[in-house]
């Protein structure tokens, strides 16, 4: 498909730049070519770049380049709306239709150059500068002696108004025919120039697309290892620190309450509304501020979204537009590899109790396969890039330059210059193939990348029990434990305070330890709920869940505590708390903790309660073996009344 180019030039030389296109054949180029014109500035301000507004909304061009010259001076630093213009400004508007040199020599004698186009236009000229005759032959008289036409042969009238205009200054003229052939190699070096840029240009968005799926690809590669939140999190902040070095990044995960603020410190009041306003709306992304590369970016869909990212200070504000359409391609891959953790671990779970390893085996195997034909196509698109045609350009470009003040002769005489026109139609075919190549190899390429995505959102249809342990997060445990509990908690207004100290590397069975938990919580907030319903007057009191993540003090194992506020219990109940069939509820069975301290039992570890009495709340701790312990990173707890409230854990 061929681009477009918009020529933009003053109304003087509209007719010259119009005829050069169809004479020199510049329409049958790879280039299609348009020619538009804004009136002349002659004797006017210099035009602005608002004046250009309706012809490029008017315009389809892929680019526009606008020819001139003084009348251009403060076209400079074009906004994002007119990014697609390019501004060729000469040092005067002649040097258009022939060499400097000529136009310098001829004017050395006090010889004023006219074309064709201005002299259509001579009386409106005249008028407009504010001169009758009289003040005319005095201005025009006092440095000129001769009026000389560079008759490009465009007007066939062009003789008689210059005859005319001669005869009113009472001034001799004279004809130079020099047609449009200087014009026409300038405009075929222009197109030749932009098609250098442009696949100078291709070749970076081919690099970096090729960096973009080099990235994908290892991100991809990612999802078949990563089994928790937290290393996918990490991992993802890396990836965009990666890509774009901000000063600061924050990754706020989202569960069906909302924005989870808690588990990342840092943010101000103000950011914290910017990204509630922006979590509410449509938007994929919300550039807060382009000085300083700050931006909101969607982990998902509107309708679910895994996370929020806000990226701060990045190292390059003015490639901001292009960080963001980086990070929208991303943010893709991000939100699969999201769901495929969360699979992943419904997966494992789920496949435990089935033990059928054989279609997890499957899936990743289907992933593999799909891994290596990415891989293939990016190394033809590398070999393509490598060995592109286009090698050859700058040196015929530069051939051309050499003879820009005899490109007549050197393009009908010099065997070299002959063969110009045939070697742009050459390269026009060969650069149309290696286009369409590398089109149909990002195709491809995409294709894989929704296969695997297919993949791995089957993987919840297929999902058959799996027994083996894995990597655990505790923090996200315990989170996920109190979305069962959310309900409960907003309605009797109970604080979570989180006090996730360390972050342990633990091996183990989640489904078990989260059993566990799910039992204590539970426990915890049934003694709060109690107080309500006590006989006696209730002791005022906010209602409080503390969670704790520490290390015990030889560092062999990992402590998650679970205290309460509430009832609490005497000495000789906690010790019975354990025993199978007891129960203070009337409508308990007296097997969850039981069941709870032998689930802790098989992991090699234990689980504890105490009490200081009625009314004195409660504690259990569940002791478990590290098995490698992890980067630790104090945080501190802080909450709402009725919200469940996280700090610490993977942000």
């Amino acid at each position: 498909m061929k681009v477009t180019c918009c020529l933009i030039v003053c109304e003087n030389f509209f007719p010259e730049v119009e005829a050069a296109v169809q004479q020199q054949g510049l329409a049958d180029m790879e280039v299609n070519i348009q020619v538009c014109s804004f009136p002349s500035h002659c004797s006017s301000p210099p035009i602005t770049w608002s004046e250009f507004t309706d012809i490029v909304l008017a315009s389809s061009a892929d680019f526009f380049v606008i020819l001139g010259s003084y009348c251009l001076r403060q076209l400079d630093d074009p906004s994002e709306e007119f990014s697609r213009c390019r501004v060729d400004k000469k040092e005067q508007c002649h040097h258009l239709l022939c060499s400097p040199t000529l136009v310098d020599a001829v004017q050395q004698n006090g010889t004023y150059l006219l074309n064709p186009g201005w002299l259509t236009r001579w009386q409106q000229h005249i008028a407009t500068w504010g001169f009758d005759r009289t003040t005319a032959i005095e201005f025009f008289g006092q440095s000129l002696h001769k009026l000389l036409l560079l008759d490009t042969g465009t007007d066939p009238e062009a003789e008689y108004h210059l005859a005319e205009f001669g005869s009113f200054l009472q001034m001799p003229v004279d004809i130079l025919s020099i047609g449009l052939e200087y014009l026409g190699l300038s405009l075929t070096q222009i197109i030749a120039n932009y098609q250098q840029q442009e696949l100078v240009r291709q070749k970076e968005e081919i690099k970096r697309q090729a960096a973009e799926s080099a990235m994908t690809l290892d991100l991809i590669r990612m999802v078949t290892r990563v089994k928790s939140q937290s290393e996918l999190v990490t991992a993802i902040k890396e990836l965009f620190t990666m890509l774009f070095d901000p000063k600061k990044i924050y990754f706020i995960p989202v569960n069906k309450t909302g924005l989870q603020f808690d588990q990342t410190s840092g943010l101000t009041a103000v950011e914290k509304l910017q990204m509630e306003q922006f979590y509410e709306g449509q938007g994929r992304y919300f550039l807060l501020d382009k000085e300083q590369g700050n931006f909101l970016l969607r982990i998902g869909s509107t309708e679910n979204t895994s996370a929020v990212l806000f990226i701060s200070q990045v190292a390059r504000p003015p490639y901001i537009r292009q960080y963001i359409n980086t990070s929208l391609a991303v943010s893709e891959v991000c939100d699969l590899s999201i769901n495929h953790v969360q699979i992943l671990r419904e997966l494992v779970r789920a496949s435990r109790l089935a033990g059928k390893a054989e279609v997890a085996t499957e899936v990743l195997h289907n992933v593999g396969n799909t891994l290596n034909s990415i891989s293939v196509s990016s190394e033809h698109i590398w070999e393509t890039v490598q060995q592109s045609s286009s090698t050859s350009l700058p040196a015929v470009v530069q051939l051309i330059e050499e003879h820009q003040y005899d490109r007549e002769h050197f393009c009908t005489h010099d065997p070299r210059g002959k063969k110009i026109p045939a070697y742009f139609v050459k390269l026009s075919e060969k650069m149309m193939q290696e286009r369409e190549f590398l089109l149909a190899e990002a195709s491809r390429q995409l294709q894989h990348i929704r296969r695997v995505a297919e993949i791995i959102r089957a993987q919840q249809d297929t999902a058959k029990r799996i027994n083996f342990t894995e990597q655990i997060d505790l923090a996200s445990l315990l989170e996920e434990s109190l979305e069962f509990f959310q309900d409960d908690l907003d309605e009797q207004g109970i604080i979570v305070e989180r006090h996730y100290e360390v972050q342990p590397t633990l091996y183990g069975e989640p489904h078990k330890i989260l059993q566990v938990l799910n039992n204590l919580i539970c426990n915890a907030v049934d003694a709060l709920d109690s107080l309500d319903a006590s006989d006696a007057a209730p002791v005022v009191r906010q209602k409080t869940i503390v969670l704790r993540i520490d290390l015990s003090a030889d560092q062999k194992e990992v402590l998650v505590e679970i205290c309460d506020n509430g009832k609490g219990m005497h000495k000789d109940i906690v010790q019975q708390a354990f025993a199978f069939g007891f129960t203070t509820k009337k409508s308990g069975h007296g097997f969850g903790l039981h069941n709870a301290a032998n689930l802790a039992a098989e992991m090699g570890g234990s689980l504890t309660g105490e009490s200081a009495g009625p009314e004195q709340g409660a504690k259990f701790t569940m002791r478990l073996p590290v098995v490698a312990t992890g980067k630790t990173g104090k945080t501190d707890g802080t909450s709402r009344t009725g919200r469940t409230e996280k700090t610490g854990g993977i942000a």
